[in-house]
């Protein structure tokens, strides 16, 4: 057991000699004790949210948590959070460096994992005014309809012949449909539209696993040495459902691709005129910006944006 108590009395004189040298950096209060290694993750209890309620009540509306290795700053006062989203808004832009998104943000380049800087202000543009701009939006408003309508006629039928309504899954698959006819033009689930079976369970699988490892909180984001005692399952997971998602995204990119070579090269002039007024699916506008600039339009980003499209789309809106 000595070795034990040498490796605990090295941590606390380390951290003693961190505190009586750390210089006053003028920080928001810290709630006491904060304890070696773990910090203040032996106040964090289920349900989070009134957990962190009841320290604001007892602390105040702003404080300084120290999970483990990283500091967290809890704002419960709306004039302070406003000011941190206003006036220190870009102080307050940058992504932690999790685990998650090393990997299922594609080393931290996503829109919801990148880190303030030119790189995010691209995705943000391209989201903003080609994507889900008012007029994109509005070009796709009959997708939208006829999900609602999809839903509605599943519901009645249900209700109708089972006397009970299951909302949740028909929420989940509404959403998802809907998702992937703006991304793709393509339904997974419903009647007998349905493009291709396999690739619907395909999909629902990577999204709900996706989903599943999300929940899962990760011991090593705060506690860096446990992957090496044991934490490493969850990160191989994120390696396998990354490998996944690369492989999904980049086939619906492919099958874009091939249905625009045909439209470009096998149609009629008044085909392709016809094909320019439809509703192009977000894919097809991905594409068209990569040609105008390939540089910041490459397959990296489009895969990084449909990938955050569907998960988010999904499980936000579901839910």
């Amino acid at each position: 057991m000595e070795p034990i108590y040498i490796f605990f009395s090295i941590v606390a004189m380390i951290w003693i000699t961190k505190v009586a040298l750390r210089k006053n950096r003028n920080l928001p209060p810290s709630p006491f004790p904060c304890l070696p290694i773990v910090g203040h993750l032996y106040l964090v209890k289920s349900p989070l949210y009134r957990a962190l309620g009841k320290l604001s009540a007892r602390h105040g509306p702003m404080l300084m948590l120290r999970f483990g290795s990283r500091r967290a700053f809890l704002v419960s006062s709306p004039e302070a959070l406003e000011e941190c989203l206003t006036t220190n808004d870009i102080t307050f832009a940058n992504r932690p460096r999790l685990l998650a998104g090393k990997h299922l943000g594609f080393d931290y380049t996503t829109l919801n994992w990148s880190n303030y800087g030119a790189h995010l202000r691209s995705l943000r543009r391209i989201v903003t005014l080609e994507l889900l701009s008012a007029h994109r939006l509005q070009t796709l408003k009959a997708i939208r309809a006829e999900e609602v309508r999809h839903l509605v006629k599943k519901v009645y039928q249900s209700a109708v012949r089972d006397g009970t309504i299951e909302m949740k899954s028909m929420l989940f698959e509404v959403m998802l449909n809907l998702m992937m006819m703006m991304i793709a033009m393509r339904r997974n689930y419903g009647d007998d539209s349905v493009t291709d079976e396999g690739e619907a369970r395909r999909l629902m699988e990577i999204v709900q696993e996706s989903l599943k490892v999300m929940e899962t909180t990760n011991v090593s984001d705060y506690l860096p040495w446990w992957k090496w005692v044991g934490g490493k399952q969850l990160e191989e997971k994120m390696v396998a459902l990354k490998e996944k998602w690369i492989l999904y995204m980049q086939d619906l990119i492919e099958e874009q691709r091939r249905k625009t070579v045909v439209v470009g090269n096998g149609g009629s002039s008044e085909a392709s005129i016809t094909k320019k007024e439809e509703q192009k699916n977000l894919i097809e506008v991905l594409l068209m910006l990569q040609e105008t600039e390939p540089e910041f339009h490459n397959d990296e980003v489009i895969r990084g944006l449909l990938q955050v499209l569907i998960a988010a789309g999904t499980d936000t809106s579901s839910v």
